[in-house]
């Protein structure tokens, strides 16, 4: 029942002292239509003014903003190797005994994993986001890619996570702690 072309909405938002075409905030300062959802292709879409009838006048007025950049397809970080180091997952002293399994766990869905070795550096003036290494070792190196192109820089318990390729033969010969010079 609309009483006088008025939505629900818009009858209770009259009680509270709106009128057509007055913006929402306490001096009326507020937009003055609503935001719609505009499909822009199959399965992505927008938030428009509603009165904005064409892709152009989006909230901001002007064209969409370019996508963000994609991740490089080649990583940064070295040449690619099948043992991959992350840093920064957890802190000094925040090793336990379930951690090797759950990072085994977690990097499988990029392909086979070989071992996971932890290396916690005992160093009190080493820096602290630095001090465990996690080398998780793939069967092959293009797993290792796929894991650090979706692990670097990805947030774990509230730290951001630096991964990057570790040399195979160091791995194998257990030199495993950090030397000068390196990333």
């Amino acid at each position: 029942s609309d009483s006088g072309g008025m939505t629900a909405a818009q009858r209770m938002m009259a009680k509270m002292g709106w009128s057509a075409g007055q913006g929402l905030g306490s001096r009326g300062q507020g937009m003055t239509t609503p935001l719609v959802a505009k499909k822009t292709d199959g399965r992505s879409g927008v938030i428009v003014n509603a009165k904005m009838k064409d892709k152009d006048s989006m909230l901001g007025g002007g064209p969409l903003p370019p996508p963000p950049p994609k991740k490089p397809t080649v990583p940064l970080s070295g040449r690619p190797t099948r043992v991959l180091l992350l840093r920064n997952m957890v802190g000094p002293g925040e090793v336990d005994d379930d951690l090797e399994d759950e990072i085994a766990e977690e990097c499988s869905k990029y392909g086979e994993v070989v071992r996971v070795m932890i290396f916690e550096v005992t160093d009190p003036t080493w820096p602290p986001q630095e001090a465990v290494r996690i080398f998780v070792e793939f069967t092959r190196e293009q797993d290792s890619v796929k894991g650090m192109m979706d692990l670097d820089g990805r947030f774990f318990g509230g730290r951001v996570v630096h991964a990057n390729f570790f040399d195979y033969d160091r791995f194998n010969r257990g030199e495993l702690a950090p030397v000068p010079g390196e990333e």
